[in-house]
């Protein structure tokens, strides 16, 4: 009986040849049906006079003006799950899978679903961007922080947090956080937000063995205005993600953002990050 899983690439800024996400998830399609799997590849073009259209049988190709992440994953994920897939793994366009073991993961995924215990249903690999472990992670309050090294296997969702890259949902995750993401939500912290929700409702998150190479924004040389609009973004969303929470813990939130204005006033030299944010 074939096993029907989905994947979902947000194409920005590039040409789909370009991107090394589609072009190795691709790769991978063949030992997928070989092992009784029937793989399914959405490509959200978000920056549509950039690309062409990629035509083939088992791609849907789906036009969006920069839409945000999060209608962008609540969309795919409905129109995948009502299609019958059991998983779907989200993806950005820069995340490069040609050592990632696709048919391992897979099966880890299909003999820790059957368990029906409840307890997981997110399955996450470990990430390596310039050979640091940048996912997953941990959070203390509302600040994340990278791990030297973390198990794989089972291990409790709590205060735990991930890259978006990679991440599969399992049909019971969706059934019971839909929609997924928040969409007041933009691009960055659509991922905290997430693995905030998801501990609320699974107790525990699955980490995959097979690591992945993906390039973080943060690691690369940015122009002041492409920082500037991720910082507004993430404090943003930060605020979003913890509005629930008592006086006493947002009123820390409020002095760790300042704290994040000044420092990044000072290490791009711009007073804009204090003004505008």
């Amino acid at each position: 009986m074939l096993k029907y899983i989905s994947f979902l690439v947000v194409l920005y800024g590039r040409d789909y040849s370009e991107s090394v996400a589609i072009t190795t998830i691709l790769a991978a399609f063949d030992s997928m049906r070989a092992k009784g799997y029937s793989p399914k590849l959405y490509v959200w073009n978000n920056s549509p006079e950039l690309s062409r259209t990629l035509s083939r049988s088992d791609v849907v190709w789906l036009d969006g003006q920069n839409r945000s992440l999060s209608v962008v994953y609540n969309t795919v994920a409905k129109v995948a799950f009502e299609e019958g897939a059991e998983f779907l793994m989200l993806s950005d366009d820069d995340t490069d899978y040609a050592s990632f073991d696709f048919i391992s993961s897979l099966r880890c995924i299909d003999d820790v679903s059957s368990e029906k215990d409840g307890a997981l249903a997110c399955f996450i690999p470990r990430i390596f961007s310039n050979d640091k472990l940048v996912s997953p992670g941990k959070r203390f309050l509302f600040k994340g922080s990278l791990l030297d090294n973390v198990e794989t296997g089972k291990v409790s969702s709590k205060n735990l947090l991930a890259i978006n890259s990679g991440t599969f949902i399992t049909r019971a995750c969706y059934e019971r956080m839909s929609p997924l993401y928040d969409e007041r939500l933009n691009f960055y912290g659509t991922d905290t937000d997430f693995f905030v929700r998801y501990e609320r409702c699974f107790e525990e998150i699955f980490v995959l063995d097979s690591p992945l190479r993906h390039s973080l924004s943060s690691d690369t040389n940015e122009s002041l205005g492409r920082a500037l609009f991720r910082w507004k973004d993430h404090i943003y969303a930060t605020n979003i993600t913890f509005s629930d929470r008592s006086f006493g813990f947002r009123l820390g939130l409020a002095f760790y953002c300042m704290y994040l204005k000044f420092k990044l006033a000072i290490r791009y030299r711009s007073i804009r990050f204090v003004l505008d944010v």
